[in-house]
């Protein structure tokens, strides 16, 4: 029986169903495990085995691998309307039914095209393929649960950082731009409205989920509008330098990616400053990069504790989103502190 203790603690939440194998990365997987096992099998036999043996064993089992993941391809569908339980143990015993039928069949060529190929008896060498598939699947199914176990915890402590970073970040911002609002609307009741728009949409924005990706346009406008609301609140101890008509407004980017180091920069190297400062907003394109800049006065007194913990939830969320594809780094000299934004430039999708 398939253990499925990782299916079950995911079926209330996340469902997780297996791959469709249908694909290159899914195929390449099953190849590179095969390969794996064959050479496992090969050591336990006592040694390397010879070049003929070894080629004849890589054969048979990665046409019989290629075999199994097509069906299991085909049958998605099928197994796709199970619960995620069902799926597995479904997907499991497609495998081994498989693996019996192709083994069968390759005896049976083995012993009319060249009888002395194959030793063993029809039952002993159909069990023997079976149980060896059926193992390794198992363990390879096993890991795919892991896996994805892993991803849906990994993207549950996102989702929890950014909101446990949006509880702490909105009371103080709201109440900053409520008062902000109220001392506009006597005078310039122009500016009160363009601000309360600016902050519906901002916290509007702040609903998404942490890990669906948006335009780049639609995150680079939601920087602006905070900028604004906070350019309203400080008035001239803030100055902004936005650069960013070099970046690609179609690029994909996680939402509210860009709204923590802004108010860091604000926080930290404008607002602690009597004189106040400039915060910098460039952005370019590197070969496949998308890359922005974001620059601030550097702090005498910076509190790291919140600096570090907004930096910490960036990354983790780049890493689950991107990879080792996106990074983001810090740099501080004398004068100004800089933290460079780097993703990969993938075309957003509307899904």
């Amino acid at each position: 029986m398939v253990n499925l203790s990782a299916v079950e603690a995911l079926e209330g939440d996340t469902a997780v169903y297996p791959p469709s194998f249908c694909g290159w990365r899914q195929l390449l997987a099953v190849v590179v495990i095969t390969e794996v096992s064959v050479v496992l099998v090969a050591v336990g036999r006592g040694g390397l085995p010879g070049w003929q043996w070894f080629g004849m064993a890589t054969l048979y089992a990665q046409w019989m691998a290629l075999f199994c993941a097509s069906g299991l391809c085909v049958t998605t569908g099928w197994t796709g309307r199970f619960s995620a339980r069902g799926a597995w143990i479904g997907s499991w015993l497609i495998t081994v039914l498989l693996a019996l039928a192709f083994s069968y069949a390759a005896w049976l060529a083995a012993r009319l095209g060249s009888p002395g190929l194959v030793q063993d008896s029809a039952g002993l060498f159909v069990v023997s393929s079976v149980f060896a598939v059926g193992l390794v699947s198992l363990v390879f199914f096993r890991y795919l649960v892991i896996r994805a176990r892993w991803r849906a915890q990994l993207l549950a402590q996102a989702e929890a950082r950014v909101q446990a970073l949006q509880a702490r970040i909105q009371p103080h911002f709201l109440f900053n731009s409520l008062n902000t609002i109220a001392s506009l609307i006597p005078d310039q009741p122009d500016s009160a409205e363009a601000a309360t728009l600016d902050l519906a949409d901002i916290f509007r924005g702040s609903m998404r989920r942490a890990d669906q990706l948006i335009p780049l346009a639609d995150e680079l406008r939601l920087a602006r509008q905070y900028l604004d609301m906070e350019k309203r609140r400080l008035g001239g101890r803030l100055e902004i330098d936005w650069r960013v008509d070099d970046l690609p407004p179609g690029a994909a980017m996680l939402p509210l990616i860009l709204q923590p180091l802004l108010e860091n920069a604000v926080g930290h190297g404008v607002q602690t400053r009597p004189e106040g400062g400039t915060v910098s907003v460039y952005g370019r394109s590197e070969g496949d990069q998308v890359v922005i800049t974001i620059g601030n006065p550097a702090a005498a007194a910076e509190s790291a504790s919140g600096h570090g913990m907004a930096l910490r939830n960036i990354r983790e969320r780049l890493a689950l989103a991107f990879g080792s594809r996106a990074s983001l780094l810090t740099n501080q000299d004398r004068e100004r502190f800089y933290a460079v934004l780097s993703v990969p430039h993938v075309r957003h999708t509307d899904r």
